[in-house]
């Protein structure tokens, strides 16, 4: 049961939660709103009745989600306002359902609780607090802690409320799953699309688009070094034409998992035609001369030759200029490889 239902639907979750981070905390803010909202209305209508021991937990209520709300504004920190809700919500409505205050209207505030935690704020914080409000309600309306009530609650509302807080609960809680697997459905789809996006369809490489992506998120990696290797395959025209254009494409697949068996620890990609990058953030100078050694060693062994050039910096790591830089000189060393080999064979 555990495998099969509830680590995959705790796992799908925690995809939506990194995901839509943003959203999550807007969302939260909005609740928040809207919550300390209604508990400044029911104050209001507490102190008009003078009822001010529900004026008291109406209103301190407010304020406490009003301040750990404006103590989570700045960094968006939902978590922590999270348990803060199932703190109060659990005193408040334990509070409600014991004390019957308003004449056991308060008692109406527990029906919210399933539908606002488990759908629109957390879903496991919300089934902790909805079970254990079940839980509370059938042992003090059915057995054996009826004592506790301060409220002689009509026998109706004692013989079918906790029936029907279970039926909300359990439609909540329905309505939760269906939210989760279809949010983490759509969530998986959009990787998929994305990451098939950034894929070179003939070399399995990651592609332009994934370079673009690589360059402007580059600043949330914290690279304490980078290598630009620039690579160019010569030939590729020359062999298209004469052996087909399934030669060049078995020609750049090769080139392809070669780099990436000599750097496996590095970003790979092509740019385009026969052109390649391999941004690789480890390694010394030295290091990264010994694997290009391979690499050209791998390659000229099958019978196709590159050109390259590599930008290595451990500070002002400008990656676009790098790139530049890389480039420049692949452009050199391919001038020199074409001095004494058939420019036919470019």
């Amino acid at each position: 049961m555990y495998k099969r239902f509830v680590l995959p639907l705790l796992q799908a979750e925690k995809r939506i939660e990194e995901y839509r981070r943003n959203e999550q905390w807007r969302q939260l803010r909005d609740i928040s709103l809207i919550c300390i909202a209604g508990l400044l209305i029911m104050s209001i209508l507490n102190l008009l009745r003078r009822d001010y021991v529900m004026l008291a937990s109406t209103l301190g209520s407010a304020v406490v989600l009003g301040y750990c709300l404006h103590d989570a504004w700045d960094d968006k920190i939902t978590k922590d306002l999270e348990w803060v809700y199932v703190v109060v919500f659990a005193v408040l409505c334990t509070f409600y359902i014991i004390s019957g205050g308003n004449e056991g209207f308060a008692i109406l505030w527990v029906m919210f609780v399933p539908f606002m935690f488990t759908l629109m704020i957390d879903a496991v914080k919300g089934i902790i607090l909805s079970t254990y409000l079940l839980v509370l309600l059938f042992l003090v309306f059915y057995w054996p802690l009826g004592f506790l009530l301060r409220y002689d609650y009509p026998e109706v509302v004692r013989l079918y409320f906790p029936v029907f807080y279970a039926i909300d609960y359990v439609l909540s809680l329905y309505c939760a799953v269906q939210m989760i697997w279809t949010r983490s459905d759509l969530i998986v789809a959009q990787e998929q699309a994305r990451e098939a996006s950034f894929l070179d369809a003939a070399t399995g490489l990651k592609n332009r688009t994934a370079f673009t992506h690589f360059v402007q998120t580059a600043s949330e990696r914290n690279f304490i070094r980078m290598t630009m290797i620039y690579i160019d395959v010569n030939g590729l025209h020359e062999l298209n034409n004469r052996l087909g254009h399934a030669a060049g494409d078995e020609m750049l697949r090769f080139v392809a998992n070669a780099c990436v068996e000599r750097f496996p620890k590095a970003d790979v990609f092509r740019l385009g035609g026969d052109e390649f990058l391999i941004a690789c953030s480890v390694g010394t100078e030295g290091e990264i001369s010994a694997w290009m050694d391979d690499l050209i060693h791998t390659i000229e062994s099958a019978g196709y030759t590159i050109a390259y050039g590599v930008e290595y910096r451990l500070h002002d790591l400008d990656l676009e200029d790098m790139v530049n830089k890389a480039d420049a000189k692949m452009l050199k060393n391919k001038a020199e490889y074409y001095r004494t080999h058939d420019r036919r064979h470019r």
